[in-house]
């Protein structure tokens, strides 16, 4: 008779040992969940987009980082039911959402939302709700099931500390991420004391948010927000990466441009570069796996942008980034226009081979609290009951909140580049 235990368990390299329990009914909900065609398409999407050109172990799959997201909020609900018995009782809610908090992802993840112009948080709400596997045994384990854990992702659930688990400032996201990331580029920028912030964690009640207690938990937080800038300055700004995203960008966009006069593109495909709409089943048939074939078919295109920009992303062709000596709009603006001409004298179509690109002011990189919006904000504990912002709190925070992060980057072929060194404007550039 073969032995079984009727439990599930994934080796993961962050967290070790996922088990999940059949005979406990959420674990019986994700195992079904990730059985599902729609979950296990996030294998073909990867986590990190185009960073495996710079960082060459950077290959884990939305997949992976799911599984880790759900594991981490089923950790942190059990530790908050402790006190909070509501949290065990809604724990199939947060566990799902977790779970299910990517799974709208497009190809090459958040490069190719920029430039196609997609939103995957709608898209997971879509498959989330919509005729497809997923929501079929969100159904059968409740008919309420599918729309609150599409709410809890568009963050309209009751409580809202709820949402706080998945997404906010301090959510299990950004926690399975910056280990996760950290560990696959072989850096250790993302590291942190992720259970020391863990414990630290509780429910405001009169607030309906998650907050950090006490001055050890403050320090923990302090660690892991100065992990998460170091991660963005070092690895997602890294200029490869940027230069990387670039080429895709173009290529992308020459595809969307030339649209059906390419001899090649399946039908999903036009839709989505097209901006045609497109059903769930079209959306489904869309990964990095199949839009890498279709850049491969494309080396052999006629129209000889598509068909170069198609070589240099496959073969690692990249186009170069220099950081600009200023960010002034019109100096920038005026430097972009001599890099253009540059480009276009040694026959490069400058809509295509250069580009101007800024980082450092995006809603998910550096800590920015506002008062608008709670989720925007790590709210701090103190003396058992005063709860005050973290960077009221931390001169470091403080600091981070107030610092000008913002870098702007020239970018071209590698051919170009002594055209455009002669630019005098650009002679401090790296």
């Amino acid at each position: 008779m073969p032995w079984t235990t009727g439990k599930r368990s994934y080796l993961d390299p962050i967290h070790q040992d996922i088990i999940l329990d059949r005979s406990k009914p959420s674990d019986e909900l994700i195992i079904q969940l990730i059985d599902t065609p729609e979950f296990q398409r996030l294998r073909r999407i990867q986590q990190l987009g185009v960073s495996s050109f710079t960082f060459q172990g950077a290959e884990g799959s939305r997949f992976t980082h799911s599984v880790g997201v759900m594991h981490l909020a089923s950790r942190l609900t059990d530790m908050l039911a402790e006190d909070n018995p509501v949290a065990a009782e809604i724990k199939p809610v947060i566990v799902a959402a977790a779970l299910l908090h990517d799974v709208g992802h497009g190809p090459y993840s958040h490069v190719t939302e920029k430039i196609v112009g997609y939103n995957h948080e709608d898209w997971s709400g879509k498959l989330i709700t919509g005729d497809t596997t997923i929501n079929q045994i969100l159904s059968s384990f409740s008919p309420d099931l599918p729309n609150q854990v599409a709410s809890v992702l568009n963050k309209s659930f009751q409580p809202h500390w709820v949402s706080h688990i998945v997404s906010s400032q301090l959510d299990c996201d950004r926690f399975d991420y910056l280990l996760r990331d950290s560990y696959m580029t072989g850096t250790t920028y993302g590291a942190f004391a992720l259970q020391r912030i863990l414990s630290s964690l509780e429910i405001d009640q009169s607030a309906d948010q998650i907050v950090v207690s006490g001055e050890k938990g403050l320090i923990a937080v302090e660690d892991y927000l100065f992990a998460r800038y170091s991660m963005y300055a070092q690895v997602y700004y890294h200029k490869k990466n940027i230069a990387a995203r670039a080429l895709l960008m173009k290529l992308v966009k020459r595809a969307g441009e030339l649209g059906s006069k390419i001899c090649f593109m399946d039908e999903s495909t036009q839709k989505w570069l097209l901006g045609s709409e497109l059903t769930v089943n079209d959306y489904l048939e869309l990964d990095d796996v199949q839009m890498t074939y279709h850049i491969k078919r494309w080396i052999k295109e006629a129209d000889p942008i598509l068909s170069d920009l198609a070589a240099r992303f496959l073969h690692r062709r990249l186009f170069k980034a220099s950081r600009l000596p200023c960010s002034d709009e019109t100096a920038v603006a005026s430097i972009h226009q001599a890099a253009r001409a540059a480009v276009a004298k040694i026959g490069l179509d400058p809509d295509y081979y250069v580009c101007v690109e800024t980082t450092g002011i995006r809603p998910y990189d550096y800590y920015r609290p506002t008062s608008s919006s709670e989720q925007t904000s790590i709210m701090v504990r103190t003396n058992g009951s005063t709860v005050q912002e973290l960077s009221t709190l931390s001169p470091m925070v403080q600091a981070l909140v107030k610092g000008n992060f913002e870098t702007v980057w020239l970018i071209c072929p590698a051919e170009a580049q002594s055209a455009i060194s002669s630019l005098s404007e650009l002679a401090s550039s790296q």
